[in-house]
């Protein structure tokens, strides 16, 4: 064993050695980096909305039931005829000349029914926020306010339903043009406007039943009963003119010869539903326990 004086021997100088280079090394950082370190994008609630309509293929419902459905339509009223013949129908069945009115009637039909479904299928199932606990959990440890619960969800998939809409109407816009002559402009373009602020209205209901309901069926269900039972005001003559379920049928009503000053008051109603069913599921949503 060396005394006090001796030199070290190799392995406390191996040692000592390691020991200078670990203390002259810069600290490495953590290779675990952040986003916007790497280059992305950070996921933020609105992205992250527009990831889950686009990946979970929910656009393509809403291009099938509003372009592509919605486009079949005028062509088929205009060879209606011709279609019959071909099925061996009886042509008489069709009496009378089509117009361009029957083909946007055609339209509004398809996009009413098969397309107001898809549309409150898809909002119901971005709005069910509390279905699933864990993930109810995850979304509500990470946002501050109950608005960042709701509106970016609600936003996205009714601007989806209403890109949607409108690309199907500049389609039935061209083919009625090309099938039965020029239509005028303005009321095509006053006709989607009322349609669109009907279909913001009927998916601020399914807002408003988020704001006591949880599973998607049962948004979806409490919008579709609210939307059956909204023409009844019509039974009641002051109330006549205020029911916003007109706006549905905006577009063949104009063709038809209405002014859109006789829509005014029903689409005022309609906004201030969507500002009152948005302000109910927020404030709900945010007081509501998992």
């Amino acid at each position: 064993m060396p005394g006090p004086g001796a030199a070290p021997t190799g392995s406390a100088t191996t040692a000592g050695t390691r020991a200078e280079k670990a203390a002259a090394k810069p600290m490495q950082r953590p290779r675990t980096a952040t986003a916007a370190a790497r280059g992305r994008r950070p996921l933020g609630l609105w992205r992250l909305e527009v990831l889950r309509l686009t990946r979970t293929r929910r656009w393509l419902l809403l291009l099938i039931a509003y372009p592509l459905l919605g486009a079949a339509g005028p062509p088929i009223v205009a060879h209606l005829r011709e279609i019959l013949d071909a099925l061996g129908a009886d042509a008489s069945l069709s009496a009378g000349e089509t117009s361009a009115d029957d083909g946007v009637t055609a339209y509004v039909g398809v996009s009413g029914q098969i397309g107001l479904l898809v549309a409150l299928s898809t909002t119901a199932a971005a709005l069910a926020l509390d279905h699933r606990p864990g993930l109810a959990a995850f979304y509500r440890t990470r946002t501050r306010r109950a608005w960042d619960l709701v509106v970016p969800r609600w936003t996205v998939s009714a601007a989806a339903v209403c890109i949607a809409n409108l690309l199907g109407s500049a389609i039935v816009w061209a083919e009625v043009r090309w099938l039965f002559g020029p239509v005028p402009t303005d009321r095509m373009l006053y006709g989607w406007l009322f349609s669109t602020l009907y279909l913001l209205m009927a998916l601020s209901l399914v807002a408003g039943a988020a704001a006591f309901l949880r599973r998607p069926v049962a948004l979806f269900g409490a919008a579709m009963v609210a939307l059956v039972l909204s023409p009844l005001p019509r039974l009641w003559k002051p109330l006549r003119h205020w029911e916003p379920s007109r706006l549905a049928g905006a577009e063949t009503d104009l063709l038809d010869g209405a002014a859109p000053g006789d829509f005014a008051v029903p689409s005022i109603v309609a906004i201030v539903l969507v500002v009152v069913m948005l302000s109910l599921a927020v404030w709900r949503v945010g007081r509501r326990e998992m």
